[in-house]
């Protein structure tokens, strides 16, 4: 050990000693009324318990060079990484008795902390954290400040492509960002040499171009150092680096875990190993703790975590409404829109789209736009053309292809306070990014209790009808508009897709905003022309959660979007009936007033849908047709949507599955006769 002064030496001591006092009192009160017989559903603390007792040097030897505005993304074995943090005791506890004192409200849980006053945040999911802390090191490195952002994960998480995809992305972009991996030797119960190629994964930061440190032995003062270097280097503007610690836990993966997999007498020896142990006669012999200092630092660490279980065990459970808030941080509705926009500024939707992202982009700096090809190319629709000569690289920003790693960045970047726009090229392509769009972007607002906002704009182009075949030319806004968190919009023409995106920027929610690419007006591709509609200059709005009457009628209602809407419009021509068109706009929130308003008038429904019909868009407008005027419906409802096949290649086979005019058409004729 170098000569490092009695201070620095005797605070990291201190934190360890909290750190497995809090551990140990926590473990003790998860087990109240589970014993003798183990029952995870009974007692105080509920659901799973994750210990970290034993690798506190990882958490310490990190912390202790942080300050309060660096940002913290760990796992879900995060007690120690958390108070090594800052991350006030009492709402820790409260949050994992599940109280409504907690840091979430009870919402989130032990996995899923989240404290604002510190930048700190932890994930269940295995991997999560590097994209989210390469998403805050961007987000500093844009705002100007010389923050550094740290992820925590263990060797099993080395293993996941959201390391190898951010350790690129954060290399590329030269970002403030370091990386620890704490190996415990287990993911889970499979031993890392069964799990990983190679003995060291620091070994795996020369493939990245950044430096690559090994901690032998859970040893504090290493960790000290090298996290010392690192975060130095980051500040300088130098990059990320990469931190493996060889650490131990003196607990299974999670309590009860009967540990079948562990040698007999390996925790034994481990114990020989204590940290605690091991710093405590190190300072002894340097002079710098007396038995007198020993004893007053585990006395105020028991008083302090004591009176941290009894606030939490003392405050009030959330009342059940609270399970009602904080999914959005606001869902408003507003009256229906009738008709169609007129003017002679006609636009594309490409351009209309564009030229909303760059008057949002001109009025607020936070804003800013990243995905593939999104730079000079302007997006393969066309959709963020002329934006990169107008705000530079910076702001647009064109991106490996990695996708879970670019928009697992916009949920970091956007909880440190940017609004990112995230460009994903082909709705299929959701699948690769599924765990940070749904686990995280949708859920963290909720998880934090309401304190982290994730105003994050996902834009893809969706649907078929140019023979791109399955992987291609999904709708799937059905699957997104499912997970509670995600807002919806589907814009049908230009007015609405320039309104719409100016909307879901200036909100706080992230939203899923999907554009036919037969709509998008290009000239290589064939597009309906109602869908090239009157633009006004400037800023204006259209509100999510509000339908638009495209066309009025009296005999009959057809609810769709996208597309379709243009399909509906013709079908409806073409019938001779009094058709009323309603175009959704929003599928989340979903104007189901203008809906059940409408049929109420007209007492027949058809919904059209270029999405699967089971368990979709189709099910759930009638849903609420048949909730708020079944009494009205002089027929059943009838549904026009892809009859569950994937989108076939050949002309005629996609043809065929993709609801046409006719079809359309027919389903009217056929409801009008009834």
């Amino acid at each position: 050990m170098e000569n490092y002064s009695s201070d620095v030496l005797k605070e990291m001591y201190r934190r360890m000693i909290l750190i497995r006092e809090f551990e140990e009192q926590i473990r003790k009160a998860y087990y109240e009324e589970k014993l003798p017989i183990f029952n995870i559903a009974a007692g105080p603390v509920p659901g799973e318990m994750h210990i970290s007792a034993g690798q506190e040097p990882a958490a310490v030897g990190m912390g202790i060079n942080l300050r309060k505005d660096d940002a913290v993304v760990a796992t879900h074995r995060a007690h120690h990484v958390a108070i090594a943090k800052g991350v006030d005791l009492k709402s820790l506890a409260a949050e994992i008795f599940g109280k409504k004192t907690g840091l979430g409200k009870g919402k989130g849980g032990h996995m899923h902390l989240f404290d604002t006053s510190v930048n700190f945040s932890c994930s269940g999911i295995v991997g999560a954290s590097f994209p989210q802390a390469t998403g805050w090191a961007l987000a500093f490195k844009m705002m100007g400040k010389d923050s550094v952002a740290v992820a925590f994960g263990g060797e099993g998480a080395a293993n996941q492509g959201t390391f190898h995809e951010s350790m690129n992305l954060a290399s590329l972009w030269k970002l403030p960002v370091v990386f620890v991996i704490e190996d415990n030797s287990y993911a889970i119960s499979v031993p890392k040499s069964k799990s990983t190629s190679i003995a060291r994964n620091s070994d795996r930061a020369s493939a990245y171009g950044v430096p690559g440190v090994y901690v032998k032995d859970n040893d504090l003062i290493a960790m000290y150092e090298a996290s010392r270097e690192a975060v130095e280097r980051a500040r300088r503007g130098e990059g990320p680096s990469l931190i493996e610690i060889e650490t131990y836990r003196f607990y299974g993966h999670f309590e009860g875990d009967p540990q079948a997999y562990r040698p007999a007498g390996e925790i034994d020896e481990l114990r020989k190993k204590d940290p605690l142990l091991r710093v405590k006669d190190e300072l002894e012999k340097r002079g710098y703790l007396t038995d007198n200092d020993a004893q007053a630092i585990e006395q105020e660490a028991k008083k302090e975590v004591s009176e941290a279980i009894d606030y939490a065990k003392n405050s009030p459970y959330p009342s059940q409404d609270e399970a009602f808030t904080d999914v959005f941080a606001n869902y408003d509705h507003a009256k229906p829109d009738v008709g169609l926009p007129q003017g002679t500024r006609l636009l594309p939707m490409y351009k209309a789209i564009s030229e909303g992202l760059a008057i949002e982009m001109s009025k607020d700096s936070r804003i800013f736009v990243m995905g593939e090809d999104i730079g000079k190319y302007g997006g393969i629709w066309g959709e963020t053309g002329g934006l990169l000569d107008q705000f530079g690289p910076e702001r647009v920003r064109d991106t490996p292809i990695s996708e879970s790693a670019f928009l697992g960045s916009a949920v970091g970047a956007a909880a440190a306070g940017l609004k990112p726009v995230v460009d994903l090229m082909f709705i299929d392509f959701i699948g690769v990014t599924y765990d940070q769009f749904f686990n995280h972007l949708a859920k963290n607002r909720y998880m934090s209790g309401g304190k982290v906002n994730q105003p994050v704009i996902v834009m893809a182009g969706m649907g078929g009808g140019y023979s791109d075949a399955a992987q291609h030319s999904q709708v799937l806004y059905a699957i997104a508009a499912h997970i509670p968190g995600m807002k919806v919009v589907v814009p049908s023409n230009a007015y609405d897709a320039k309104g719409l995106m100016i909307s879901a920027l200036k909100g706080q929610d992230p939203v899923l905003y999907l554009f036919h690419k037969g709509t998008m007006g290009l000239p290589w591709m064939p597009y309906p022309k109602t869908s090239l509609t009157h633009v006004p200059e400037g800023e204006y709005t259209v509100p999510l959660g509000s339908a638009r009457i495209v066309k009025e009628g009296n005999d009959v209602t057809v609810v769709t979007a996208g597309l379709m809407v243009h399909r509906a419009l013709e079908a409806a021509e073409r019938s001779g009936s009094s058709v009323e068109v309603i175009d959704l706009r929003s599928l989340v929130p979903l104007d189901t007033s203008t809906i059940i308003e409408s049929v109420k008038k007209t007492g027949r429904l058809i919904v059209v849908d270029e999405d699967y019909m089971k368990y979709g868009m189709t099910g759930e407008v009638i849903a609420a047709a048949m909730e708020g005027a079944f009494s009205y419906m002089k027929t059943k409802p009838i549904r026009v949507a892809n009859p569950d096949v994937p989108i076939p290649y050949s002309r005629p086979l996609e043809q065929s599955v993709i609801p046409s005019v006719e079809a359309i058409e027919q389903a009217i004729r056929r409801i009008n006769s009834k």
